[in-house]
């Protein structure tokens, strides 16, 4: 018998300082994605997407810029896989994430 896919969900959203904040839970591995728009010239893009294994400051974290929210993501969800093996990272579908980001209007 086959294994089911893992299913992602967004456990919490909540708006931050400078965007929202959501958090989601895979077989038991925990995502916070916090998603903020340009603040200065400098920045590299429009968007940029914060992705880290949870809340606290010493979390490992994963940032890409995009034009759009969704480039963005999908830029993080990228640079996520690379970095995965080397820094331990849980593996997520991130598809699913993007799936589940659109159903609440986030992209």
């Amino acid at each position: 018998m086959s294994k089911e896919p893992a299913t992602i969900r967004i456990t919490n959203q909540f708006r931050s300082r400078n965007g929202f904040v959501y958090d989601f839970t895979c077989d038991g591995a925990r995502l916070t994605l916090s998603i903020s728009p340009r603040e200065s010239a400098s920045d590299q893009g429009d968007w940029c997407i914060e992705a880290r294994t949870s809340h606290a400051p010493e979390s490992i974290c994963v940032s890409r810029w995009g034009a759009t929210r969704l480039e963005a993501l999908r830029e993080v969800g990228r640079a996520w896989d690379t970095e995965a093996k080397e820094r331990g990272l849980p593996l997520f579908a991130w598809p699913t994430v993007e799936t589940a980001l659109t159903n609440v209007r986030a992209l």
